[in-house]
Parts: C-alpha cells; sequence; structure tokens
C-alpha cells in the first residue's frame, strides 16, 4: 500500500537532515584531524626514547642524520625506475620502446603527493620509528607487487603494485624521515634536511647501477624481490636510529626575536620547557604568544591557519616552479641527448659523453645542492637563498636554447647540471623554511601537502613537454629539431618567473606576516628594509581636517614607516598578544 503525499515528504525532510548530518560530521572529523599535530609523549615515553636500536644505545642527536641518510637512500631508489622502462616493456610487447611502463613512475609520484598530504597530520602526532616502519613495509609491499606483476606479464597489477603501493610508502617515509631528522637540530635545520634529502638523490645515483647489474645477472620478478629486499633490510636498521627530540629541544611555537640569539639561548635552556606538554594543546588555538623561555616570546600557530596563510600557497607555487624543470629533464634528459647531440642528429654521431654517464653526473649535482643549499640556507636565510635558486633557474633556462642552436654539448650539460643543483636545493631547505615559518609542530602536515606540488610537476610537467614534442613531431617536425624543446623552455621560463614573483611576496618572517594591519589596509610589504603600507581611504571615517592633510585625499593613503615607527608599533602588538594569551591560559577566566 502506498505511503501518503505528507508521510512521503515527512521521510525525504528527515533523510536530507540525516544526509546533512553525516556531512557536518565528515567535515568536523576532518577539520579535528588536521587540528592535532603535535606528538604528545608520556613520560614513560620520553624516558624510552632517550634510547635507539632495541634500547642498546643512549640516543644522540647526531645519529639521525646517517640513518636518515641510509633511510633516504633507499627511497631514492624510485628515481632509477627508467632502468626498469625497456626490459619491461619489451617482457610485455616484444617492443623495449612501447608498453607503457614508464607510467608507473609518474603514478608512484602522483601518489607520494597525495599520500604525504592526508598522512602529514597523523605522522606529525605519532612516532617517526612508528610511521617509518609502517613506511617501509608498505614500500616493500609493493615491490614484492611488482615482482608478481611482472612474473604474470600484468602491467595493470604493476601500476597498482609499484605505482600505488610502493607509492603510499614512500609518501608516508619519505615525510616521516626528513622531518624527524631536522627536529634534532633546530640552530641548523636546513643543513640537517639537506643532509637527509641528499640521501635520496644519492639512491638514483646509485640505483641505476645496482639495477641495470640485477636485470643483467637475474631475470625482472627475482631483480623486483631482491631489490625491495635489499631496500627493506638497511631502511629497517636505519629506523632503529629514529626517534623524536625530547620535549622542549624545539622552541614551543615559532620565535618572535632575533633567530641567532634565540637559537643560542634554546639551546642552553630548550630543557626547561618539559613542563609545556598540556591537555590544552590538543584543541585547536589561532595565534597566540607563549614563552620558550623568559624573556623570549614565541607564536603559536595551529595548522588550519598555516594552510589558509597566503605566504603558504606563494611559496607553494615557488616551489612548483623550481622543481617542474628538472623533474622533466630527469626523465627526457637521454631522449635529448641523443636528438640534439647524439644518433638522432640529421647527421648522425656518438655524443662527446654518454647519456648514461651524463644522467650519473646530474645524480651527483642533484645530492651535492640538496645539502649545499640547505647549509646555505642556514646562513643567508630561506627566503634569500630560494630567490637566489629561482634567479640562477631563469638565467639557465633563457641560456638553454643558446647552447641548442650554438650546438654547444658541454654548454648544454654545464647549464642543465647548474639546474639540478637548484633543483635538489629546493628539497633540501623547503622542510626548514616550513618550519620557520609554521612552527616545528606543523612541519610534518605542512610538508606533505606541499609535496602534492612534486606530483602536478612530475606528473603535468611530463604530459605537457611529451604533448609538445608528439605534436611537433606528428606535424612533420624531426627528432634533431630544437624548435620543440625550445618551445618547452619557454613555458618552464614563465613558470620560473612566476616562481619568483610568488617567493617575492612570502613574508617569512613572523613580523612581516603578523604586523599590525590599519583599518581600511590594501597592501603591506617590505622595501629595502621598510615598511610601505597603503590604505584605501574612500570610505574611511576620518575627520574633515584630517582628511584635507593627506595627500590622496579621495582613494589612497601612503605610509613608510621608519625604523622606529615598526618597532613601537610591534612592540604595542606584542604587549596585546601578550595580555591575551595570559587570558587565555587562566582558568575561570569567564
Amino acid at each position: 500500500m502506498d505511503r501518503p503525499a505528507d508521510e512521503n515528504i515527512l521521510f525525504s525532510r528527515i533523510s536530507l537532515q540525516g544526509d546533512a548530518r553525516n556531512r557536518r560530521g565528515l567535515l568536523h572529523t576532518i577539520k579535528e584531524y588536521y587540528s592535532h599535530t603535535e606528538y604528545q609523549p608520556t613520560r614513560q615515553q620520553v624516558e624510552e626514547n632517550r634510547y635507539v636500536f632495541f634500547g642498546l644505545l643512549r640516543c644522540q642527536p647526531w645519529m639521525a642524520i646517517p640513518a636518515g641518510i641510509l633511510i633516504q637512500f633507499c627511497y631514492g631508489s624510485v628515481y632509477a625506475w627508467s632502468i626498469f622502462n625497456g626490459p619491461i616493456n619489451e617482457l610485455m610487447t616484444s617492443d623495449p620502446n612501447k608498453g607503457g611502463a614508464e607510467v608507473t613512475f609518474y603514478i608512484a609520484l602522483g601518489v607520494l603527493g597525495i599520500t604525504a598530504a592526508i598522512c602529514g597530520p597523523w605522522i606529525e602526532t605519532s612516532h617517526p620509528r612508528k610511521s617509518g616502519i609502517i613506511g617501509l613495509a608498505v614500500f616493500y609491499s609493493g615491490h614484492l607487487t611488482s615482482a608478481l606483476a611482472v612474473h604474470t606479464h600484468m602491467i595493470s597489477l604493476l601500476y597498482f603494485g609499484y605505482g600505488f603501493v610502493a607509492g603510499i610508502g614512500l609518501g608516508i617515509g619519505y615525510v616521516s624521515t626528513i622531518d624527524a631528522v631536522s627536529k634534532w637540530w633546530p640552530s641548523a635545520r636546513g643543513t640537517a634536511a639537506g643532509c637527509a634529502v641528499m640521501g635520496f638523490g644519492g639512491g638514483s645515483l646509485a640505483f641505476s647501477a645496482i639495477n641495470k647489474w640485477l636485470i643483467d645477472s637475474t631475470d625482472l620478478p627475482t631483480a623486483f624481490f631482491v631489490l625491495g629486499s635489499l631496500n627493506f633490510a638497511l631502511m629497517l636498521v636505519g629506523i632503529q636510529f629514529i626517534n623524536p627530540p625530547p620535549p622542549g629541544h624545539n622552541p614551543d611555537g615559532i620565535p618572535m626575536i632575533g633567530e641567532t640569539e634565540q637559537q643560542q639561548q634554546h639551546l642552553q635552556h630548550g630543557h626547561q620547557n618539559l613542563a609545556t606538554i598540556e591537555e590544552d594543546n590538543r584543541i585547536e588555538k589561532p595565534c597566540v604568544l607563549g614563552t620558550l623561555v623568559v624573556g623570549q616570546p614565541t607564536l603559536h600557530v595551529s595548522l588550519s591557519e598555516a594552510l589558509r596563510s597566503r605566504d603558504y600557497w606563494l611559496l607553494y607555487i615557488a616551489f612548483l616552479a623550481n622543481i617542474v624543470f628538472c623533474l622533466v629533464i630527469i626523465s627526457n634528459l637521454p631522449r635529448i641527448i641523443d636528438g640534439l647531440f647524439g644518433k638522432g642528429r640529421k647527421v648522425p654521431r656518438e655524443p662527446p659523453l654518454p647519456a648514461y654517464i651524463a644522467v650519473s653526473i646530474e645524480g651527483g649535482f642533484n645530492m651535492m645542492g640538496r645539502v649545499m643549499m640547505g647549509l646555505l640556507s642556514d646562513v643567508l636565510g630561506r627566503k634569500t637563498t630560494f630567490l637566489l635558486l629561482l634567479t640562477t633557474q631563469i638565467i639557465i633556462l633563457i641560456f638553454i636554447p643558446i647552447a641548442i642552436h650554438t650546438d654547444s654539448f658541454w654548454g648544454f650539460l654545464a647549464l642543465i647540471w647548474a639546474a639540478t643543483v637548484c633543483y635538489g636545493g629546493g628539497f633540501g631547505m623547503i622542510p626548514a623554511f616550513l618550519a620557520d615559518m609554521f612552527g616545528s609542530n606543523n612541519t610534518s602536515s605542512c610538508h606533505g601537502i606541499l609535496l602534492t606540488a612534486w606530483s602536478i610537476a612530475s606528473i603535468g610537467g611530463g604530459l605537457v613537454f611529451s604533448e609538445i614534442v608528439s605534436h611537433f613531431l606528428s606535424h612533420g617536425g624531426k627528432p634533431y629539431d630544437p624548435v620543440m624543446y625550445t618551445v618547452n623552455f619557454m613555458w618552464m621560463l614563465a613558470l620560473a618567473v612566476v616562481g619568483f614573483v610568488c617567493c617575492l611576496f612570502v613574508r617569512a618572517s613572523i613580523r612581516d606576516r603578523m604586523f599590525p594591519a590599519l583599518p581600511n589596509q590594501i597592501l603591506r610589504i617590505r622595501i629595502f628594509g621598510r615598511v610601505l603600507r597603503v590604505m584605501c581611504m574612500r570610505n574611511a571615517p576620518l575627520s574633515e581636517d584630517l582628511r584635507q592633510q593627506r595627500r590622496y585625499k579621495k582613494f589612497f593613503d601612503v605610509e613608510y614607516l621608519t625604523k622606529a615607527e615598526e618597532q613601537a608599533a610591534w612592540e604595542e602588538y606584542l604587549a596585546l598578544r601578550a595580555v591575551q594569551y595570559r587570558l587565555m591560559k587562566e582558568p575561570n577566566n569567564h
């Protein structure tokens, strides 16, 4: 029997209300998940973290660096995937140039970024050894699945095994290791993170030879099994030396005084902050003022506030622009060398340097850039170093077409290798850049989301490059025609310029980000070390006498603050935030 119309309407409304509650519940769950971004050990866990390697050795800060290098070295084997492309394609289709094995690499990098973005808060709140072991176990599972895939000749299973499963393990292990290492060295975050990431570049260099030896010595399924087992064993040893630093080792927030002075005092008094693990830290708070030690104010920034900051997304674009050029070149350098300087030329010849040696040397420059630029950022500052990287890449992208047109092989390679230093440098210093801007408790989460730029650059950049080359070849172009490569270099140059502009507007220091805004302010920027503020005065509530004194009576007012005026405004702001923080901390202040 049919229900009455009114009853149907009632049931529809109940259903809609249930769906709305479910959506609100899901959004609340996501918000809560991205709100808790701090590892808070118990006193027993703090005591256990004093020892590593199954409790046999006393934990020392220096141990994290070689352990991190070893783990990242194994994860860096993903960059040597191109060695497998030809043999896998030949096994699947009997043609080394067809089969789609290269797609596996793009899937792995895409899944890496997505996994890092999703798992960032969990990594931040978990013990780094726990997340690290899960990451390496999943990475090993991907290798075993890949061995089964090539044994059964199933390319789809290969995509799932190495692309999806190993990509998940890579995303978890990459972020957890690097951020754990950098947290042990708050006064040299760039150098510590750069050393750890250097292992990733070293892995790409070494595993090119290891993979080739395995392929020549055995069949593909056995090669994947041996490679996965080797990585698993080495990483399992390295992860035993990864522990979180004790509470108080890092600033409890973002330091608001001079960095060098703060770091020196922090190293002397860091353990005084052991009692700062409080229950209210589990609840997301807006920016509040705390103290690291007496007289040292720090600013606490929640993850949601960090992700809403325009500075984070400007840095995201700058990082994307920094890495896209070399990500495309890494997978296409042999092809470019062969087409422009080798057997693909109009008059074929052997290139002055074999392509595989050029790729290996590029891996060395990649490794060098990661540690060198991390160290340089500790000296010059993060923003200055990043602007230097982007400026260098812009110059290189201008001169590469000139080197190609003049048939300068060594000039072309020198420019590529210099760009690779900048590429590695971006990865080496970005964890420290994020920790400085948003606090060490948000590093894993912010770093994870930022790594989606890695996915976009590898997949999007690779597709755009291949589409442009395919377009020229399908319309009568030749492999030795430099035009198709020049067009690619031009869009990369445009992106690098956009990245430079975005980095220029990143407010890297806490003072620039939190400097108090005036009513109707539409722009604030630091020029030659002084703050310039622009206000829209059309609707400003000013008296007629005051309005007559303004330079732009109807539209804009411009203020170029002196150092004394800036300092006075900043001290007034800090005093206000200190009062707000004390009121929030006082019980029963209602």
